[in-house]
Protein backbone atom coordinates (compact mmCIF):
# COMPACT_ATOMS: atom_id res chain seq x y z
CA UNK A 1 0.00 0.00 0.00
CA UNK A 2 0.94 3.36 -0.64
CA UNK A 3 0.10 6.45 2.13
CA UNK A 4 -0.13 10.05 1.55
CA UNK A 5 -0.60 11.93 4.25
CA UNK A 6 -2.47 15.14 2.44
CA UNK A 7 -2.46 17.31 5.28
CA UNK A 8 -1.29 17.32 9.08
CA UNK A 9 -3.33 20.35 10.82
CA UNK A 10 -6.03 19.79 13.41
CA UNK A 11 -8.85 22.03 13.89
CA UNK A 12 -6.92 25.50 14.73
CA UNK A 13 -6.13 28.92 13.16
CA UNK A 14 -2.18 28.50 13.26
CA UNK A 15 -0.80 27.02 10.26
CA UNK A 16 2.82 27.17 9.08
CA UNK A 17 4.47 26.03 5.10
CA UNK A 18 4.55 21.52 5.90
CA UNK A 19 1.25 22.17 8.28
CA UNK A 20 -1.00 23.76 6.54
CA UNK A 21 -4.03 21.46 5.58
CA UNK A 22 -6.22 19.96 7.59
CA UNK A 23 -6.88 15.65 7.82
CA UNK A 24 -6.80 13.84 4.49
CA UNK A 25 -5.17 10.55 3.76
CA UNK A 26 -4.90 8.49 0.55
CA UNK A 27 -4.24 5.13 0.32
CA UNK A 28 -3.56 3.74 -2.75
CA UNK A 29 -6.83 5.49 -4.27
CA UNK A 30 -8.74 5.53 -1.29
CA UNK A 31 -9.39 8.79 1.12
CA UNK A 32 -9.82 8.73 4.60
CA UNK A 33 -11.49 12.06 6.14
CA UNK A 34 -11.63 14.90 3.78
CA UNK A 35 -10.63 17.94 5.18
CA UNK A 36 -10.04 20.06 2.54
CA UNK A 37 -12.04 20.35 -0.63
CA UNK A 38 -9.01 20.00 -2.59
CA UNK A 39 -8.70 16.27 -2.20
CA UNK A 40 -11.33 15.63 -4.19
CA UNK A 41 -9.20 16.75 -7.05
CA UNK A 42 -7.29 13.49 -6.54
CA UNK A 43 -10.45 11.57 -7.52
CA UNK A 44 -10.92 9.29 -5.03
CA UNK A 45 -12.71 6.10 -5.53
CA UNK A 46 -14.19 5.89 -1.82
CA UNK A 47 -14.39 8.29 0.65
CA UNK A 48 -14.29 7.42 4.63
CA UNK A 49 -15.10 9.95 7.62
CA UNK A 50 -14.06 9.46 11.16
CA UNK A 51 -16.36 11.65 12.25
CA UNK A 52 -17.78 14.74 11.48
CA UNK A 53 -15.87 17.77 12.66
CA UNK A 54 -15.04 20.18 10.13
CA UNK A 55 -11.64 19.58 9.82
CA UNK A 56 -12.08 15.92 8.84
CA UNK A 57 -15.10 16.74 6.60
CA UNK A 58 -15.27 20.08 5.61
CA UNK A 59 -18.61 19.52 3.74
CA UNK A 60 -20.27 20.04 7.20
CA UNK A 61 -20.18 23.72 7.04
CA UNK A 62 -20.41 23.86 2.76
CA UNK A 63 -22.54 22.29 0.55
CA UNK A 64 -20.62 19.35 -2.03
CA UNK A 65 -21.67 17.04 -4.59
CA UNK A 66 -19.65 13.69 -4.26
CA UNK A 67 -19.99 11.21 -7.09
CA UNK A 68 -18.11 8.79 -5.00
CA UNK A 69 -18.84 6.33 -2.21
CA UNK A 70 -18.98 8.14 0.77
CA UNK A 71 -18.77 6.45 4.12
CA UNK A 72 -18.64 7.20 7.96
CA UNK A 73 -19.99 6.25 11.31
CA UNK A 74 -23.66 7.97 11.17
CA UNK A 75 -25.84 9.60 8.85
CA UNK A 76 -25.15 12.81 7.70
CA UNK A 77 -27.67 15.23 6.51
CA UNK A 78 -28.27 15.50 2.74
CA UNK A 79 -25.38 13.21 1.50
CA UNK A 80 -25.70 9.68 1.07
CA UNK A 81 -23.54 8.41 4.19
CA UNK A 82 -23.19 4.30 3.98
CA UNK A 83 -23.02 3.64 7.46
CA UNK A 84 -19.86 1.42 8.60
CA UNK A 85 -21.15 -1.80 10.65
CA UNK A 86 -18.53 -4.02 9.50
CA UNK A 87 -15.68 -4.73 6.99
CA UNK A 88 -15.94 -3.07 3.52
CA UNK A 89 -14.23 -4.68 0.39
CA UNK A 90 -13.13 -1.55 -1.73
CA UNK A 91 -9.89 -1.70 -4.40
CA UNK A 92 -8.70 -4.96 -3.26
CA UNK A 93 -8.62 -3.98 0.15
CA UNK A 94 -10.95 -4.31 3.29
CA UNK A 95 -11.45 -1.65 5.88
CA UNK A 96 -12.92 -1.94 9.26
CA UNK A 97 -14.15 0.24 11.34
CA UNK A 98 -13.45 0.69 15.60
CA UNK A 99 -15.34 2.78 17.50
CA UNK A 100 -13.45 5.31 19.06
CA UNK A 101 -14.10 7.78 22.11
CA UNK A 102 -13.95 11.05 20.89
CA UNK A 103 -17.10 13.23 20.85
CA UNK A 104 -19.22 13.94 23.15
CA UNK A 105 -22.62 14.20 20.26
CA UNK A 106 -21.16 12.36 17.26
CA UNK A 107 -19.83 9.03 16.83
CA UNK A 108 -16.42 8.43 15.55
CA UNK A 109 -14.09 5.52 14.58
CA UNK A 110 -10.54 4.48 13.40
CA UNK A 111 -9.79 2.62 10.19
CA UNK A 112 -8.28 -0.78 9.79
CA UNK A 113 -6.98 -0.91 5.91
CA UNK A 114 -5.91 -4.36 5.00
CA UNK A 115 -4.20 -5.14 1.61
CA UNK A 116 -3.05 -8.41 0.67
CA UNK A 117 -0.51 -8.79 3.52
CA UNK A 118 -0.21 -5.25 4.76
CA UNK A 119 -2.05 -3.70 7.69
CA UNK A 120 -2.20 0.04 8.52
CA UNK A 121 -4.29 1.62 11.34
CA UNK A 122 -5.72 5.09 11.39
CA UNK A 123 -7.15 6.55 14.64
CA UNK A 124 -8.59 9.65 13.92
CA UNK A 125 -8.97 11.81 16.47
CA UNK A 126 -9.92 9.94 20.00
CA UNK A 127 -9.43 9.91 24.02
CA UNK A 128 -9.80 6.14 23.90
CA UNK A 129 -11.22 3.10 21.95
CA UNK A 130 -13.71 1.10 24.44
CA UNK A 131 -12.16 -1.80 25.63
CA UNK A 132 -14.08 -4.41 24.00
CA UNK A 133 -12.88 -2.98 20.64
CA UNK A 134 -9.05 -2.59 21.65
CA UNK A 135 -8.45 -5.97 22.42
CA UNK A 136 -9.45 -6.59 19.26
CA UNK A 137 -6.94 -4.85 17.19
CA UNK A 138 -4.26 -6.93 15.43
CA UNK A 139 -0.69 -6.11 15.05
CA UNK A 140 -0.07 -3.54 12.03
CA UNK A 141 2.77 -2.25 9.06
CA UNK A 142 1.77 1.24 10.25
CA UNK A 143 -0.23 3.32 13.09
CA UNK A 144 -1.59 7.07 11.86
CA UNK A 145 -2.24 8.60 15.42
CA UNK A 146 -3.37 12.14 16.04
CA UNK A 147 -1.38 14.67 17.54
CA UNK A 148 -3.93 17.48 19.34
CA UNK A 149 -1.80 17.11 22.46
CA UNK A 150 1.81 16.37 23.97
CA UNK A 151 1.24 16.07 27.54
CA UNK A 152 0.04 12.75 29.07
CA UNK A 153 -3.24 12.07 29.22
CA UNK A 154 -4.26 15.13 26.47
CA UNK A 155 -8.05 16.94 27.31
CA UNK A 156 -10.36 15.15 27.88
CA UNK A 157 -13.64 16.71 29.38
CA UNK A 158 -17.09 15.97 30.67
CA UNK A 159 -20.30 17.30 28.84
CA UNK A 160 -22.34 18.61 32.17
CA UNK A 161 -25.93 18.02 30.03
CA UNK A 162 -25.15 14.87 29.00
CA UNK A 163 -22.26 13.04 31.14
CA UNK A 164 -20.19 12.18 28.25
CA UNK A 165 -16.63 12.90 28.06
CA UNK A 166 -15.29 13.58 24.76
CA UNK A 167 -11.58 15.13 23.75
CA UNK A 168 -8.05 13.69 23.02
CA UNK A 169 -5.48 11.39 24.08
CA UNK A 170 -1.93 12.60 24.57
CA UNK A 171 0.53 11.58 22.00
CA UNK A 172 2.51 9.43 24.70
CA UNK A 173 -0.80 7.26 26.02
CA UNK A 174 -1.30 6.47 21.98
CA UNK A 175 2.63 5.31 21.55
CA UNK A 176 1.81 3.41 24.80
CA UNK A 177 -1.28 2.08 23.52
CA UNK A 178 0.03 1.02 20.12
CA UNK A 179 3.56 0.23 20.56
CA UNK A 180 2.91 -3.26 21.23
CA UNK A 181 1.11 -3.38 17.96
CA UNK A 182 3.13 -1.36 15.80
CA UNK A 183 6.86 -0.43 15.29
CA UNK A 184 6.01 2.23 12.79
CA UNK A 185 3.73 5.46 14.34
CA UNK A 186 3.52 8.68 12.82
CA UNK A 187 2.00 12.01 14.06
CA UNK A 188 -0.67 13.82 12.32
CA UNK A 189 -3.52 16.07 12.81
CA UNK A 190 -1.10 18.80 15.27
CA UNK A 191 -2.17 20.99 17.92
CA UNK A 192 -1.21 24.88 18.30
CA UNK A 193 1.33 23.52 21.10
CA UNK A 194 3.29 22.26 18.00
CA UNK A 195 3.35 25.34 15.86
CA UNK A 196 5.33 27.14 19.24
CA UNK A 197 8.40 26.06 17.90
CA UNK A 198 7.80 23.20 14.84
CA UNK A 199 11.70 22.04 15.31
CA UNK A 200 11.48 21.35 19.44
CA UNK A 201 8.24 20.09 19.04
CA UNK A 202 9.16 17.08 16.21
CA UNK A 203 12.67 16.41 18.31
CA UNK A 204 9.84 15.70 21.25
CA UNK A 205 7.31 13.53 19.51
CA UNK A 206 10.48 11.49 18.08
CA UNK A 207 12.16 11.46 21.64
CA UNK A 208 9.69 8.74 22.31
CA UNK A 209 10.46 6.12 19.78
CA UNK A 210 11.82 3.24 21.28
CA UNK A 211 11.21 -0.09 20.18
CA UNK A 212 9.05 1.60 17.93
CA UNK A 213 9.76 4.25 15.60
CA UNK A 214 7.80 7.79 16.06
CA UNK A 215 7.88 10.27 13.23
CA UNK A 216 6.04 13.28 12.32
CA UNK A 217 3.78 13.47 9.26
CA UNK A 218 4.21 16.81 6.88
CA UNK A 219 1.60 17.90 4.18
CA UNK A 220 1.90 15.37 1.17
CA UNK A 221 3.88 13.33 2.82
CA UNK A 222 4.53 9.53 0.90
CA UNK A 223 5.15 5.99 2.62
CA UNK A 224 5.17 2.57 1.08
CA UNK A 225 3.83 -0.16 3.59
CA UNK A 226 6.18 -3.25 3.93
CA UNK A 227 4.87 -5.99 6.44
CA UNK A 228 7.37 -5.45 9.16
CA UNK A 229 5.78 -7.87 12.01
CA UNK A 230 5.49 -12.02 12.16
CA UNK A 231 2.91 -13.14 9.80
Amino acid sequence: MRVEILGTRAHIDVSAPGHALHSGILIDDVLFDLGEREYLERRPTAIFITHFHEDHAFFVNEDVDLDVPLYGPQPWPGLPVRVMRGPVDIDGMTVSPIPTNHSAGLRSCAYLVEKDLGRVLYTGDLFSFPQRYRDRIPDVDLAIIEGSFMRRGGLVRRDPATGRSHGHAGIPDLVDLLAPLSRRIVVTHLGSWFYRDIAASVQQIERLSGDVRVTVAVDGMTLEVAVDRDV
